[in-house]
Order: C-alpha cells, then sequence, then structure tokens
C-alpha cells in the first residue's frame, strides 16, 4: 500500500516540476510574439528612402523589426508599398534576413547591433528566415 502512494507522490511531483519548466519556458517569449501586426515601433514619415531599388513614396514610413532571442519580433508586420523595414540584430549571435523564395531579401551575416534596411515597392507577402538559424522566420505583408 505504502509503495503505491509513494509511486503516486513521485508522478505528481513530476507533473508539477514539468509544468513549471513550461510556463517558464513560454514566459521568456517576447510579447510581441502575439501581436504580429503591430510593429515594434511606430512609422515615422519620411520622403526619401537609401535603398537602391526603391522609388521614392510622396509619403513613406519605417517599421523596426528586432533579431533577438533567435527571434524575429514581430514575426508578422503589415506595411503599405513604398514603406521600410529595418532590422537589428540584437543577439550576440549572426543572424540573416533572407526570403524563402526569390532574392527580394538578402541581408548577409548581420553581426550584433548591425542593421539591414530594405524598403518594399510591390504588394504581397514576403516570407523569411535566418539561414544561420533556418527555425526562425517571419514574414512582410505588403498592401
Amino acid at each position: 500500500m505504502k509503495s503505491g502512494v509513494i509511486i503516486s507522490l513521485i508522478v505528481i511531483i513530476l507533473l508539477i516540476i514539468g509544468g513549471g519548466i513550461y510556463y517558464f519556458q513560454q514566459g521568456s517569449s517576447s510579447s510581441n510574439d502575439n501581436q504580429p501586426n503591430t510593429p515594434a515601433t511606430q512609422p515615422t514619415t519620411s520622403e526619401t528612402s537609401n535603398d537602391e531599388n526603391s522609388q521614392p513614396s510622396a509619403q513613406s514610413s519605417s517599421f523596426q523589426i528586432d533579431i533577438k532571442d533567435f527571434k524575429f519580433s514581430p514575426i508578422e508586420l503589415k506595411i503599405k508599398a513604398g514603406d521600410t523595414v529595418t532590422w537589428t540584430n540584437q543577439d550576440s549571435a549572426p543572424h540573416t534576413v533572407t526570403s524563402d523564395s526569390g532574392s527580394e531579401l538578402n541581408s548577409g551575416t548581420l553581426s550584433k547591433s548591425q542593421t539591414y534596411s530594405h524598403t518594399f515597392t510591390e504588394a504581397g507577402t514576403y516570407s523569411y528566415y535566418c539561414t544561420v538559424h533556418p527555425m526562425m522566420k517571419a514574414k512582410i505583408i505588403v498592401e
């Protein structure tokens, strides 16, 4: 009888420990992951763009995506054609911003604190990932 009680207590303790580990791992996620359509910073109005493939827009906005904790944040961003997005690597590990298909986005390797900017001129969905860490995925939706 006692061995059955002891086994039950061990199972309960293991479940509590496992639940605690899961809870704390979920709690370390960025709050922006749950708000994919919210830009990391408020857009700013700009008259010109520094991307060589872009065409000037009368009024465009700039958006910031952070690369931190092996994630792009936000992981989904809705913008308008003519808007510019800047990615900043805040990790000590190198990362890239690379199109899933085609060559629209190609940052090369970004070290800590380096940035990459791109102005989106055409509507569409641009999925991208990090070639160094392929599990890092995100997308830009241009309206």
